[in-house]
């Protein structure tokens, strides 16, 4: 969760670097959090789903990954556009691996709540 949040934050922060030093410390922060995530995803998966189902969670997870990530070029294309910078393009990037890290939050608390219902 921490490191879902922290590439959210790291993305928000890009159009602040005004100088090279600060641009590299941000993708440098980016690329270990957004390393850590994909490192743990796997494991996620397992212990939400079980081991029968964990080959198909990560695809999912994969396939709705990529929706973002096609569709998310051309749209900053756009704010670019109309807009002139890129600026509103990565805060709007960092605002959902922010609710994602809030939503993922909840699901302990959840599964605790779904224990306590087969009791």
């Amino acid at each position: 969760v921490a490191s879902f949040f922290f590439i959210g934050l790291m993305s928000m922060m890009i159009p602040l670097c005004h100088v090279f030093g600060g641009l590299i410390a941000v993708c440098l922060f980016m690329g270990l959090f957004d390393g850590c995530f994909i490192c743990i995803m796997a494991p996620i998966a397992f212990e939400l789903v079980g081991a029968q189902d964990v080959s198909q969670a990560i695809g999912f997870l994969l396939g709705l990954m990529s929706i973002p990530m096609t569709v998310g070029p051309p749209i900053a294309g756009l704010l670019r556009d109309h807009l002139g910078t890129y600026d509103v393009a990565f805060y709007l990037a960092g605002v959902p691996p922010l609710i994602g890290g809030a939503i993922l939050c909840f699901i302990p608390w959840v599964h605790e709540r779904q224990k306590l219902k087969e009791r």
